[in-house]
């Protein structure tokens, strides 16, 4: 399993931590190939506005794919050049 590095995990947080609640500051994805998709369970909190959705796009050096909701969670996809 392939994890992204801890600083941009920590620049990530920084940016989705305001949609969670305050006692569920997590990171949660899967990474395959050159797509990451990030998991946020609808009780956390509100989804992502798209502003927010661009700034991890570009920490990612990547573009925003798309967004579901799949069991009671929010899934945010990129395609990611990191």
């Amino acid at each position: 399993m392939t994890n992204l590095d801890k600083d941009v995990e920590e620049k990530i947080l920084a940016i989705v931590e305001k949609y969670q609640k305050e006692d569920t500051k997590l990171l949660n994805y899967l990474i395959t190939d050159d797509e990451i998709t990030f998991f946020s369970p609808l009780a956390n909190g509100s989804a992502i506005t798209a502003e927010d959705l661009q700034k991890v796009a570009d920490i990612l050096e990547g573009s925003f794919k798309g967004m579901e909701v799949v069991n009671q969670e929010y899934r945010f996809t990129f395609k990611f050049c990191l």
